[in-house]
This record gives C-alpha cells, sequence and structure tokens, in this order.
C-alpha cells in the first residue's frame, strides 16, 4: 500500500481482464505453429528414417548426409535470417526451420546404432522446434508468445511480462507431457529399435 492507502497500480487485476484474451490468442497462435512443425518435421523425419532403415546401403548412403545436418546450429539460423532486412523471420520461415530443427532429430532415429540414447533425439526434436518458434516470434515481433514477451519486456510491464512467460512455461510443461506420451510409443515403432 502506498501512502494514500490504495494498492499499487499492478495488484490491481483489472489488466488481467483487459490482457486475456490477447493472451488466449497468442497461445493459440504458438501453439499452432509449434503443432504445425512437429507435425511437418516428424513426417518427413520419419520418412527418412524409414528409408535409411530400408536397407544398409541406403543407411550408408544417408548418414554422411545427416552427420552434416546434426551439425547445424538450427537456432542461429533464425536469427541470421532476422538480421538480413529483405528476409527476415516470417511465419512460413519459421514454421519450415523449426520443421527441419525437428525432423533432423527424427531422422536421425532411422540409424540403426546411435551414440545416445533415442529418446534424447526424441526430446531435442522437441526442444529444438519449441525453441525455433518462439525464438522466430521474439525477433520478427510478431502476434505469438515470444512477440507478447519481446513488447512488454522492452516496454518494461512486468505483470504483462510474467503473464505471457508464465504461458510460454505451460506450453512448454504440455509439449514436455507429449514428449513423454511420444517416449512411450516410441518403442512399437522402427524408430525405437535398435535393428
Amino acid at each position: 500500500m502506498n501512502g494514500d492507502g490504495l494498492h499499487p497500480a499492478w495488484l490491481n487485476l483489472a489488466w488481467l481482464r483487459a490482457e486475456w484474451p490477447a493472451a488466449v490468442t497468442a497461445f493459440a497462435v504458438t501453439s499452432g505453429r509449434l503443432l504445425l512443425a512437429l507435425a511437418l518435421g516428424f513426417g518427413l523425419g520419419a520418412g527418412l528414417a524409414a528409408l535409411m532403415r530400408r536397407s544398409p546401403r541406403s543407411e550408408a548412403a544417408l548418414t554422411p548426409w545427416l552427420l552434416g545436418l546434426l551439425a547445424v546450429p538450427w537456432a542461429l539460423i533464425l536469427v541470421t535470417l532476422n538480421l538480413i532486412p529483405t528476409l527476415g523471420v516470417r511465419d512460413g520461415t519459421a514454421v519450415t526451420v523449426a520443421a527441419l530443427a525437428a525432423a533432423v532429430q527424427i531422422f536421425a532415429l532411422g540409424r540403426r546404432k546411435l551414440e545416445e540414447k533415442r529418446e534424447a533425439y526424441l526430446q531435442r526434436a522437441l526442444t529444438y522446434a519449441f525453441t525455433a518458434i518462439v525464438a522466430s516470434e521474439l525477433l520478427a515481433r510478431s502476434d505469438g508468445l515470444g512477440g507478447k514477451i519481446r513488447f512488454y519486456a522492452l516496454f518494461t510491464q512486468y505483470p504483462q511480462l510474467l503473464l505471457y512467460l508464465a504461458l510460454a512455461l505451460l506450453l512448454w510443461g504440455l509439449f514436455t507431457l507429449a514428449g513423454r506420451a511420444l517416449k512411450k510409443g516410441l518403442g512399437r515403432t522402427f524408430l525405437g529399435r535398435s535393428a
């Protein structure tokens, strides 16, 4: 309370009622981009992994390409694209990069012998896709959670910033749960077996 007996402005939750429709929209936009990126990434990655599993010859031919793609810093590609004024990071670009980042990790599951546990590749696919989408929204000043986080961080409106950070953490938690469900199902597919 301040000297006149009133609560500070940030304790008044009227801002939350006013901000809630925009928060729900931002959550839905980011979720939609992420779901699209994961669907495309998993489809492409599983297709390439299946091709690799068909024969040792195709595995030998695709492994050098896969190892090269695994070395690509996908999050830095978004930063680089945003630094080129004529390109920028648009919705399609962000979803494409996120899908490719996830696809490469799923593609890696086509190899019969891996350096890490297969679940680690799946977790990285989810992490890279999430990071690529939110980072692109931050960089492009778009309409998703990342764009809102950037806006309220720049204009130092901490209650709104905390709201959008909490929503981003909630979305990450939901995709972590989805990742656990995928891990359970992974063992029943060709992607979860070593041989």
